[in-house]
C-alpha cells in the first residue's frame, strides 16, 4: 500500500509548577554573566574537573541512586523515603545525612558538573543522564530532611544566562558619514543636474573669458605719417568657451556644487564640455529613476499540465502592506498519536460528463484551421554627397622699355671794364685801369633709357557642392503559420443521429489508518511552499519547451527618452535604432584673404549651415592679420556686426536654425584669416523626430515578437494532446516532502542554508572535502536528519490567497495531472506537522533552549519547565506498541483527474450505492 497522508491527535504540553523545579546555579561563574562568559568558564571547569573522575568517590552516591530509583516517576510518602534512608545509612535519618559536610560538597559539585555539561553541549567522557538522576537523589534526600511530603523527583533547570550585550555603534568619523545617514536621494540629484543645465543655458555672452593673444590696433590720426610696412596682429582667445571667474561666482550655489560632485571645473573647462557631461549624468540618473513599469517577458512553461506565465517577478516580491505586529517561537505543540493513512489504487472509473458532441443524421462535421500572418516593412534610406572644387591661378608678367633723347645748345657773352686801385701802406700808392670782353658757345646731346616691370595675378575659385540624401533600408518579414487540424464526423450514411459523451476519469483508492504510537510533535506553517519549485522550473527550463510572451508595447512616442528607449529595444530585440541627437554641438568655418595691392581691400560673404535640429546660441571669432595704419575689418554674423580689431570676439546668436549668414569687409590690410565657431543647442523638434523614428522601429520589433509567440503557442497547444504530461505522483510526493522539510528546518534553525558547502576544488579540478568545514558542518546535518522522523511528515495546503497578492493571478491557475501536487503548487501557505524521533526528545529540547546541537552521548535531562514534562510523558509511554496498528475500517477515496474518455455507448452515465460506495452502473 502507498502512504496517502498522515494526521495527528495532539494535546498541548502543560507547564511545570514552580515547586517542582530545582534551579541549578553553578559556582564557577556568576549567575548574571552572559552566556558566552558562562560557556568559557564551563570549558575551563571541565578541564580542571573531568566529570568521570570528579564524581567517582562520592560518599552518598549509592544512597542517592537508591532513593531516586525508589521514588521514580511517581511520588512517595515521606515516611517510606525516611525508612529507606535509615535502612541504608546505619539507621541515620535524612537530617543526619544532610548535616554531613560530604553531602553538601558532593551536591554542589554535581550541580557544577551538570551545568558545565549543559553549557558546553558535550557529554563525552560523562554519563550525563546518570549524573542528573544522581542529583535528583541528593535533592530528594534534602527534601525529606526538610519534612516535604510526599517526595517527588524535581525537574532540573539551569539558570538562564543572558545573551551577549549588543555592541555599541561606533561613532562616525568626520571623514565618513554616519552609518544611519540616509544616502542622497537620486531624485534630488537629478533635480540639481537639471537646474545646473538650465543655469548654464541662460548665461549671457559676456560670461566668457576674453583674454586674447594679440593687442588692439589703434588707427592712425589724419596728420600722422603712414608707414610703408604693415603691422601683424592677433585676436585669438587664450581659453575659448571658458567662463570668467566673475561669471562662475554669480552662478547658483547648487550649480557649482553639482559640477564639483561630477568632477567638473567651471573655471577651467570649456562650456560645451561641461554641458555635455551634465547631460550624460542626467541620462544616467533618469535611467536609475525611470519609474515606468515595463512588464517583463512572460515565459510560459508546461508546469504540470498547464502553460502558465513563468516570470520570476510574478511569484516573489515585497508585500504592499506592513506585516502584522507580534512574533513567536517554534516550539513543540505537545504529545500526539502519529496516525498514518495508507492507500492502494483499486480502479479507475468514469466521473462527471466533460463534453457532448452531436452529429445529426446525414451530417458531416469537419474542422480545419489555417492562419496566415504577414508583416512587410520597407524603409528607403540612401545618402549621396558630392563635393567638387575648381581653382584657377593665373600670373602674367609685362616688360617694356622707354627711350628719351634731349639736345641742349647754349651761348654766353660777357664785357667787363673798370679801374683797379691797389693801395698799400708804405711809401707808394698804385692805381691800375683795365677793360675785358669774352664770348663762349656750348652744344649738349643726351639719351635716357628706362624699363618698367609689372605682374598681373588673377585668382579664380569655383566651388560646387551637391548633396542628395535618400534613406533606403528594406526589411521584409513574412511569417506564415498553417495549422491543419482535421477532425471530422461523417454521418452522411448513418441510420440516425450520433451522440458522443466525453467523461472525466476518476481514480478510486482504498485507504486505511495506522497508529505509530506517541511522539513529540512540531506544528509549523510555512509560506507559499511551491514557489521554490516554480522558480527552479523557470531557471532550468529548456528553451524548446519555453514560450516567451512579449510584454505589451503601450508607451507613446513622447514617453520614450534617452534613458528608457534601450530598455524597450532590448525587450523586443529591436535593431537599427538611431541614437538620440547630442544635446550640444559646435560647427566651424575658416576664412582667409590676401590684399597685396593698393588699396588693400576685400569683401566676403558666405552661409553657415546649421545642422537640422539645432539652433545657434553663441559665436566665437578668432582672427589674425597684417594691417596698415588706418586699417579696418568688420564682420557680420547673423544679426551681429562687430569690428574684429577692437571688439569682443564673442557674440550672442538669435537662435537661428537652418543657416546663418556671414560676411566681412576689410581695408588697408595686407593679409587676414579668421576661424568662426558657432555653439548650438538641440531643439525640441529634433527630439520629437527622433522619438517618432525609434517608436516606429520598436513597434515593428514588438509586432514581430508577438507574432512569433502566438505562432509557437498555437503549435504547442496543437501538440499538447499527443503527449503525456506531468510526473509520477510518487516522485511528486518526495519532491513536496523535501521542499517542506527544507522550510521547516529553516523555521527551527533560523538560517537559510547560506553557510553550507564543504567541498573544494583542487588545482586539477577535482572536488574534495574541506576537512575543517566538513568536521563542522556534517554533525549539524546528521543531527537534524536523525532527530526528526521526516518520513512521517504531514502537511495540508492552504489556498493561494494567503500568499503574495500580485502573484495570485499566476498561482491560482496552476494545475497538474496529480491533484495533490497541483494543490501544493497553488498553495499560499501550508501547515506542516512532524514528529521527533523517539530517544531524541531531550536533544531537540536542548537545541531549542540553547541553539546548540548535542555533540555526543545522551544529553543531560535538564531543560526548561515547558519541555521536560513532555519528555517525561513520552518516557511514560515506552510500553506503547512500536509497530503500526490498524485503526478502524478501510474506506474508499475518489480523486478526480484531468483525463477524459469517450463513453463506449450512447447511454448517459448512472451510479448506484454499494455499501458505503457509489459505483457506476454502465
Amino acid at each position: 500500500m502507498e502512504d496517502l497522508f498522515r494526521f495527528l491527535l495532539v494535546r498541548p504540553a502543560s507547564p511545570t509548577a514552580s515547586n517542582t523545579v530545582l534551579k541549578l546555579v553553578p559556582r564557577f561563574v556568576a549567575a548574571t554573566a552572559t552566556r558566552d562568559v558562562a560557556q568559557a568558564a564551563a570549558v575551563t571547569f571541565i578541564g580542571q574537573n573531568p566529570p568521570a573522575t570528579a564524581t567517582a568517590g562520592f560518599v552518598f552516591a549509592n544512597l542517592a541512586r537508591d532513593v531516586a530509583a525508589f521514588v521514580g516517576d511517581d511520588s512517595k510518602a515521606l515516611k517510606d523515603v525516611v525508612a529507606l534512608v535509615k535502612s541504608e545509612n546505619s539507621n541515620h535519618p535524612p537530617a543526619d545525612v544532610v548535616k554531613d559536610s560530604h553531602f553538601d560538597t558532593e551536591r554542589k559539585l554535581l550541580i557544577d558538573v551538570l551545568c558545565a555539561l549543559k553549557l558546553t553541549s558535550d557529554s563525552a567522557g560523562a554519563d550525563a543522564p546518570a549524573l542528573a538522576n544522581l542529583l535528583r537523589g541528593y535533592d530528594a534526600i534534602q527534601l525529606a530532611a526538610a519534612g516535604t511530603d510526599p517526595i517527588t523527583l524535581r525537574v532540573l533547570q539551569i539558570v538562564d544566562f543572558a545573551p551577549p550585550p549588543a555592541q555599541p555603534v561606533a561613532a562616525a568619523s568626520e571623514a565618513e558619514p554616519a552609518a544611519d545617514t540616509p544616502p542622497p536621494d537620486p531624485a534630488e540629484k537629478l533635480a540639481a543636474v537639471l537646474s545646473a543645465i538650465d543655469a548654464l543655458g541662460r548665461l549671457p555672452v559676456t560670461s566668457f573669458r576674453q583674454e586674447t593673444k594679440g593687442g588692439v590696433v589703434i588707427p592712425l590720426q589724419a596728420d600722422e605719417p603712414a608707414p610703408e610696412v604693415s603691422v601683424s596682429g592677433q585676436a585669438a582667445i587664450v581659453t575659448p568657451w571658458q567662463l570668467s571667474p566673475e561669471a562662475v561666482a554669480q552662478l547658483p550655489e547648487t550649480t557649482t556644487r553639482t559640477a564639483a560632485e561630477l568632477g567638473l571645473d567651471l573655471s577651467t573647462q570649456a562650456l560645451p564640455v561641461v554641458v555635455s557631461q551634465l547631460h550624460e549624468r542626467r541620462v544616467q540618473l533618469q535611467t536609475a529613476l525611470d519609474d515606468i513599469e515595463v512588464a517583463g517577458t512572460k515565459a510560459r512553461l508546461a508546469i504540470g499540465g498547464s502553460f502558465v506565465p513563468s516570470a520570476g517577478g510574478g511569484y516573489v516580491g515585497d508585500p504592499h502592506q506592513p506585516f502584522p505586529s507580534g512574533r513567536g517561537n517554534v516550539k513543540p505543540v505537545g504529545i500526539g498519536d502519529l496516525l498514518l493513512v495508507k492507500q492502494h489504487t483499486l480502479r479507475y472509473e468514469g466521473g462527471e460528463l466533460a463534453h457532448v458532441e452531436n452529429v445529426l443524421k446525414t451530417e458531416k462535421l469537419s474542422r480545419s484551421t489555417r492562419r496566415l500572418d504577414r508583416t512587410e516593412t520597407t524603409i528607403v534610406q540612401e545618402t549621396e554627397s558630392t563635393s567638387e572644387t575648381e581653382r584657377d591661378n593665373q600670373t602674367t608678367e609685362r616688360f617694356s622699355l622707354q627711350r628719351e633723347t634731349s639736345d641742349t645748345i647754349s651761348t654766353e657773352s660777357s664785357f667787363k671794364a673798370g679801374v683797379a686801385v691797389d693801395a698799400k701802406y708804405g711809401p707808394f700808392v698804385e692805381v691800375n685801369a683795365n677793360a675785358d670782353f669774352a664770348t663762349s658757345t656750348a652744344t649738349q646731346s643726351a639719351a635716357k633709357q628706362a624699363s618698367d616691370f609689372g605682374k598681373d595675378v588673377v585668382d579664380r575659385s569655383v566651388s560646387k557642392l551637391s548633396e542628395r540624401v535618400l534613406e533606403r533600408r528594406s526589411t521584409t518579414t513574412i511569417a506564415e503559420f498553417e495549422e491543419q487540424y482535421s477532425h471530422a464526423f461523417d454521418n452522411t450514411d448513418g441510420p440516425g443521429h450520433v451522440v458522443g459523451y466525453y467523461q472525466w476519469i476518476d481514480k478510486v483508492l482504498q485507504a486505511q489508518v495506522y497508529n505509530y504510537g506517541k511522539r513529540l510533535m512540531f506544528d509549523i506553517t510555512v509560506p507559499e511552499p511551491g514557489t521554490n519549485f516554480i522558480l527552479s522550473q523557470i531557471a532550468t527550463a529548456n528553451s524548446a519547451d519555453t514560450l516567451v510572451e512579449p510584454p505589451p508595447f503601450t508607451i507613446r512616442a513622447d514617453e520614450l527618452t534617452e534613458s528608457n528607449y534601450t530598455v524597450w529595444a532590448k525587450r523586443y530585440d529591436a535593431t537599427g535604432l538611431e541614437p538620440p541627437p547630442v544635446p550640444v554641438k559646435t560647427i566651424a568655418k575658416a576664412y582667409d584673404a590676401s590684399m597685396s595691392q593698393d588699396p588693400h581691400e576685400t569683401t566676403k560673404s558666405d552661409t553657415f549651415t546649421i545642422d537640422d535640429g539645432y539652433r545657434a546660441k553663441y559665436a566665437l571669432i578668432s582672427a589674425a592679420w597684417d594691417v596698415f595704419p588706418g586699417g579696418f575689418w568688420f564682420i557680420n554674423i547673423g544679426s551681429n556686426s562687430l569690428n574684429i580689431l577692437t571688439e569682443n570676439p564673442y557674440v550672442t546668436m538669435a537662435d537661428e536654425v537652418g543657416s546663418v549668414a556671414v560676411s566681412f569687409e576689410a581695408g588697408k590690410m595686407e593679409e587676414l584669416s579668421a576661424n568662426i565657431e558657432i555653439f548650438c543647442y538641440r531643439t525640441e523638434r529634433a527630439v520629437a523626430a527622433w522619438q517618432q523614428k525609434v517608436h516606429a522601429t520598436i513597434t515593428q520589433a514588438f509586432l514581430a515578437k508577438q507574432q512569433a509567440y502566438e505562432q509557437a503557442l498555437s503549435q504547442a497547444r496543437a501538440a499538447a494532446g499527443t503527449v503525456i504530461s506531468g510526473r509520477n505522483p510518487d516522485f511528486n510526493q518526495r519532491l513536496v516532502a523535501n521542499e517542506l522539510r527544507r522550510q521547516c528546518v529553516t523555521m527551527i534553525t533560523g538560517q537559510q542554508f547560506d553557510g553550507f558547502g564543504a567541498l573544494q576544488l583542487t588545482p586539477e579540478g577535482y572536488a574534495q572535502p574541506d576537512l575543517a568545514r566538513t568536521d563542522k558542518q556534517m554533525p549539524y546535518v546528521r543531527f537534524f536528519e536523525q532527530a526528526f522522523e521526516w518520513e512521517h511528515l504531514v502537511y495540508f495546503s492552504y489556498p493561494y490567497f494567503w500568499g503574495w497578492k500580485p502573484g495570485w493571478k499566476n498561482r491560482m491557475l496552476l494545475d497538474d495531472t496529480d491533484p495533490t501536487f497541483a494543490d501544493f503548487l497553488r498553495a499560499g501557505a501550508a501547515r506542516v506537522v512532524f514528529p521527533v524521533r523517539p530517544g531524541f526528545e531531550a536533544a531537540v529540547v536542548h537545541y531549542l533552549e540553547t541553539g546548540e546541537i548535542w555533540n555526543g552521548g545522551a544529553p543531560p535531562d535538564i531543560s526548561g519547565s515547558l519541555y521536560l514534562p513532555i519528555v517525561t510523558e513520552i518516557q511514560e509511554q515506552t510500553g506503547a506498541p512500536q509497530g503500526e496498528v490498524a485503526v478502524g475500517d478501510p474506506w474508499l477515496v475518489h480523486l478526480p483527474t484531468t483525463l477524459v474518455r469517450l463513453r463506449p455507448n450512447n447511454d448517459l452515465p448512472a451510479w448506484k450505492k454499494v455499501g458505503d460506495d457509489w459505483q457506476p452502473t454502465n
